[in-house]
């Protein structure tokens, strides 16, 4: 395996234990994952602290050019960009397929999260700490989508592999917004931050369609890809 999916690997195995553990203290004792009193507790919210900058860090990392994250991340920066010699011009990039399955992925993810939290709520237990754990499943969710099965790639964006996914950068704003709903200095910092991601990816969309393409950007295929995220993945393609 290559070093950044081993590095993804350790990254999924952490956030397990992180949602272990806050799911066994969402039953032993549910004021501590309570983040909307975050100031008051002291040795008690260190769980919550601890996720608080282990996201706010690498969120940040997605807003400086930099690689230590993967190009899947970075794509919609220059420094990440190699035209191809047969790169269509600025601007001709098919958009169509570009946009392909957008709409549906993030129509797929509010319905499933809305049915959980709309599920808690009917029962009575939408909680700040079950919001968190709700963060905490999102999170873990999201890596097994990048290292063993992504639906949204077989069944929605039909990309390749996490290099030339389009909505690669979404995952921290998909992760972090449940917890919108408990509006406190926790969850609107870290809500707050994961927008700016997700702002900062679509303006370069928007403004660099050709960043996004592997016919475009020679550093989106196989051949120039050296974190091969793909090694684990289910039914991947094997082409380049």
């Amino acid at each position: 395996m290559t070093k950044a999916t081993i590095s993804h690997v350790h990254k999924l195995v952490l956030r397990i234990v992180l949602l272990a553990a806050a799911i066994f203290l969402h039953f032993a004792d549910t004021e501590v994952l309570d983040f909307t009193n975050i100031f008051q507790q002291r040795a008690s919210g260190l769980l919550l602290w601890g996720v608080w900058a282990l996201f706010f860090i690498e969120m940040l990392f997605r807003l400086i050019p930099n690689k230590r994250i993967t190009i899947g991340a970075r794509k919609h920066y220059k420094c990440s960009y190699k035209a191809a010699p047969t790169s269509r011009p600025r601007g001709d990039s098919p958009s169509g397929r570009l946009h392909g399955g957008v709409a549906a992925s993030g129509l797929g993810w509010f319905i499933i999260t809305a049915a959980v939290i709309f599920a808690l709520h009917q029962c009575g237990a939408l909680t700040a700490a079950a919001l968190f754990v709700i963060m905490l499943a999102l999170a873990v969710v999201d890596l097994v989508f990048v290292l063993f099965f992504c639906p949204f790639q077989v069944l929605f964006m039909r990309n390749r592999c996490c290099a030339d996914c389009r909505i690669f950068n979404w995952d921290y704003f998909m992760m972090c917004a449940p917890l919108a709903l408990a509006p406190s200095f926790y969850s609107v910092s870290l809500v707050a931050m994961s927008l700016a991601v997700l702002i900062r990816w679509e303006v370069a969309v928007s403004m660099n369609p050709h960043y996004f393409m592997k016919e475009n950007n020679v550093n989106l295929n196989c051949e120039e890809c050296k974190d091969k995220l793909c090694r684990l993945r289910i039914g991947k393609n094997r082409k380049s």
